[in-house]
């Protein structure tokens, strides 16, 4: 039994319009992916509320989440995402362990 530990950041976002973010949202995953020590994201829109949204996104380790999120400031493509979010409710990075 192998065990893999990764780090989960999740962060919940209030948007100032949910399908106008949708375009820059999906800009921003797509540069994403290419940034060392990235593994996956998941795009979770609310049900309940609809200016509400959560990315969940999975990183190798912490460092890889520390230098994504200097580098994010930086990328313009991720000035129109950045720009659809009026409010950030939570930013938090959680440990996981699974078994693989």
């Amino acid at each position: 039994m192998m065990i893999r530990t990764t780090i989960l950041e999740l962060a919940i976002c209030t948007l100032k319009d949910r399908a106008e973010a949708a375009a820059a949202r999906h800009a921003a995953m797509q540069a994403v992916r290419h940034y060392p020590g990235f593994v996956s994201w998941r795009a979770l829109d609310s049900v309940e509320q609809d200016d509400l949204i959560a990315d969940l996104v999975e990183w190798q380790d912490k460092a890889a989440a520390d230098a994504a999120a200097q580098r994010v400031r930086a990328d313009p493509t991720f000035a129109p995402y950045m720009a659809a979010i009026t409010s950030v409710s939570l930013m938090q990075h959680f440990s996981t362990r699974f078994t693989m």
